[in-house]
């Protein structure tokens, strides 16, 4: 499936993770954080955007910013889990 996809699907079903084929490292996934409501340290209330989430092999979950590859071309998509089969 390509970015767009995982995008489409990760909004529509929060649930779901995705990985590359081509990450050999095990154990790595994004997902599509809901919308939610921030509280600015000034007390306000404003609306965040969807955010996706990285989960890298060490453990580590960071904001997911993929490369230029991984938005246009790639189309080695899956749900799952890098390292495992993909889920159907």
């Amino acid at each position: 499936m390509s970015w767009s996809d995982v995008l489409r699907h990760g909004t529509a079903d929060s649930s779901l993770i995705f990985a590359r084929a081509h990450w050999k490292q095990e154990g790595k996934f994004v997902w599509v954080a809901p919308r939610q409501t921030i509280t600015a340290p000034t007390g306000e209330q404003y609306p965040q955007c969807v955010t996706v989430y990285f989960k890298d092999a060490d453990g580590t979950v960071k904001p997911y910013f993929p490369s230029m590859d991984g938005m246009t071309e790639a189309n080695d998509w899956y749900v799952g889990v890098s390292g495992q089969p993909p889920h159907c």
